[in-house]
């Protein structure tokens, strides 16, 4: 099984038996909102989310290593028809579940997720988030990236919104 790691946390794929969990997470509407996505209303939509990510290659589960208890998600994109710049670029995107804020768990995952994006040879990830999501771009700045731009984009759950665009080299990397 593909699995990342940390001394809090493991990074491991999704499975069906989480839904249950995500769905305690992802039912809140501060989380979807926040992330830019409409809050699950059942299980089902939760357990819809992890058949999906099974699709694609860098979707984990953000697992708390004491619990054993699925935290949050953590994705990198590869899609080159979302990118914002060159074809070999990724954008991470990221949630974590209300109990779980103000506790680094965020930052420590997109960081673990960072080191794999770029020992693979990924150029530059970009990060977004609302203008008014304050502790994600918190995230991105204390993982190294670097405001990019604004820009307005229309949301298909939000509508229009204003989103601050960050970027990170791995040359531009602090060392861990």
């Amino acid at each position: 099984m593909d699995q990342l790691s940390s001394p809090r946390l493991i990074l491991r794929r999704w499975t069906e038996q989480d839904a249950e969990v995500m769905f305690e997470m992802a039912s809140d509407p501060v989380i979807g909102t926040r992330a830019g996505w409409r809050p699950h209303e059942t299980v089902q939509d939760s357990l819809d989310f992890i058949i999906e990510s099974a699709r694609r290659p860098d979707v984990y589960a953000i697992i708390q290593r004491s619990t054993g208890r699925p935290i949050g998600c953590v994705e990198l994109f590869h899609d080159p028809n979302i990118m914002r710049k060159g074809p070999k670029d990724a954008e991470i995107g990221y949630w974590v579940g209300s109990a779980y804020w103000n506790q680094g768990y965020a930052t420590e995952a997109v960081g673990i997720l960072l080191d794999k994006a770029f020992s693979s040879g990924i150029p530059k990830v970009w990060g977004q988030c609302l203008e008014d999501n304050i502790a994600s771009y918190r995230v991105l700045e204390r993982c190294g990236f670097r405001f990019h731009h604004r820009g307005i984009c229309e949301n298909p759950v939000l509508g229009e919104v204003t989103v601050r665009f960050y970027t990170l080299s791995r040359k531009e990397r602090p060392s861990s």
